[in-house]
């Protein structure tokens, strides 16, 4: 358990020391027990494991997941509330983020003790997390390994998209993607604009919200009004009521054309929330929700 008391710098210093040399932000990552990266992104953290310089990790945040296998290392805690004192405990030689970071006064003490703070903006289409892969691939060293895994998604993507095209023809359902947020303690809607709201007009359906970016915080009016014919819930808040049945429990949910049918379905946050090389499966597996085998003749 990390101590909760305030470190220090000269304490925190002393760790830094003993973690090695500090890595330069903007340049490559040598080899060695030097570089200790705490990440605080999924979304980084996820590319990190696909181009194979999981080695460097030391430390990730609450929510990344994603390879099942990150789950072994610590991790010091929500993203957007983080502890200064637990990111320092890992002696790291930089602190990763996508900039969905906080609080700032944390940011203030863990570069005060001269932990870098390196960002890389995830950015919002598929081109930019491509870009963000191909760019991790340069800070790392593992310039090679991330181009083979573009290449592979961008074929992997172009062949799901082409599925696709019989639904641009038909009825398109209206989807509600709920995500619940950890900070708030809520459940919010994902609004037009995002990674979720793409694959979802990609796979023939139509976001139900019509509020543009971000998220929009869902009230039992506001779901009950965008009457979606599906409903796709993130992991952590369809696990807290456990099942289809159990879901349309949520206020509001009930009075949707999607809780008559029960076409209330369970994603993971990190298939759907930004673009990665497994967005193509995640496609086919929404298509397959808003066009199942009977609505499409077969």
């Amino acid at each position: 358990m990390v101590d909760k008391r305030l470190f220090s710098r000269r304490e925190a210093s002393g760790l830094l020391l003993a973690a090695g040399a500090a890595a330069l932000p903007g340049r490559a990552l040598a080899a060695g027990p030097g570089n200790r990266v705490v990440c605080v992104s999924k979304q980084i953290n996820e590319f990190i494991y696909d181009i194979g310089a999981q080695g460097h990790l030391v430390a990730r945040d609450l929510t990344s997941i994603s390879p099942p296998q990150i789950t072994r290392l610590p991790n010091v805690g929500y993203h957007r509330a983080l502890s200064a004192e637990g990111i320092i405990s890992m002696r790291p030689s930089v602190l990763l983020t996508d900039g969905n970071v906080g609080p700032d006064p944390v940011l203030a003490q863990v570069k005060s003790v001269g932990v870098p703070v390196e960002t890389m903006a995830p950015g919002s289409s598929m081109a930019d997390a491509q870009a963000l892969m191909l760019k991790l691939g340069t800070y790392f060293g593992r310039e090679a390994q991330a181009r083979a895994v573009v290449s592979r998604w961008q074929a992997d993507i172009k062949a799901a998209l082409a599925a696709m095209a019989p639904y641009a023809r038909g009825p398109r359902p209206k989807v509600l993607m709920i995500h619940f947020g950890q900070i708030g303690n809520s459940y919010l809607g994902l609004s037009r604009g995002g990674a979720a709201d793409q694959i979802i007009a990609w796979a023939g359906g139509v976001n139900a919200l019509d509020q543009v970016g971000g998220m929009a915080r869902l009230t039992p009016e506001t779901i009950a009004r965008a009457a979606p014919d599906i409903i796709i819930a993130t992991d952590v808040g369809f696990d807290r009521y456990g099942s289809a049945a159990k879901f349309r429990d949520l206020p509001g949910v009930a009075l949707t054309p999607a809780a008559r049918t029960l076409n209330i379905h369970r994603v993971l946050e990190s298939e759907i929330m930004y673009f990665t090389p497994r967005t193509a499966a995640s496609l086919r597996k929404v298509a397959a929700w808003l066009h199942p085998p009977a609505r499409r003749g077969a």
